[in-house]
């Protein structure tokens, strides 16, 4: 029931990863807004060293919290997994905001398009690590035992494995006087 969301995150993780570090690499303005004199072609012909563009963000340390916090995901667990979700929405709302709010001319298939997709990719990420962040499998869940089986009396009805459960319960099954 779990796993289907968690591939979900770490899907989105990547593509918002993918998305936010190949939006440094594009233009975010398209050829026809810039001024004729500062086409992306001549301007570093003309006068190597001069950005051709108005100023822009640099997603590059974002993308990066992308693939970390897709390790985090997998890594934590309870409240912390809710922190790291609450930060990567922060994170994703902030790109998304950026993303629009740049001045010049908005296009879809710029730099700013790539970014507000990957800005929107990690805010779905970070919400649904919130929402999903209890039943989300961590690292370790597979060996932590069920207690609440033990705690309602409940036994599996293998009687090797209720013996074993019992020992790490704390229960002495010499306790009781000696077996014959």
């Amino acid at each position: 029931m779990a796993k289907r969301p968690l591939w979900m995150i770490v899907v989105l993780l990547l593509g918002a990863a993918a998305a936010l570090w190949g939006a440094n690499d594009i233009s975010w303005h398209p050829a026809e807004a810039l001024p004729p004199a500062q086409s992306p072609h001549d301007n570093a012909v003309l006068n190597p060293g001069v950005d051709s563009e108005p100023e822009r963000p640099s997603l590059t340390a974002v993308a990066l919290l992308a693939l970390a916090s897709l390790a985090g995901v997998f890594a934590v667990s309870g409240w912390m997994r809710r922190l790291l979700g609450a930060i990567i929405v922060v994170a994703g709302g902030w790109v998304c905001w950026q993303a629009i709010a740049t001045d010049g001319a908005f296009e879809l298939f710029t730099g700013r398009g790539l970014a507000l997709l990957g800005g929107a990719a990690f805010l779905a990420a970070g919400v649904m690590i919130v929402l999903y962040a209890t039943v989300l499998p961590a690292m370790g869940d597979r060996y932590e035992r069920a207690d609440t089986r033990q705690r309602s009396g409940q036994r599996s009805g293998d009687p090797d494995k209720d013996l074993w459960d019992g020992l790490s319960d704390g229960d002495d099954p010499t306790a009781d006087g000696p077996r014959t």
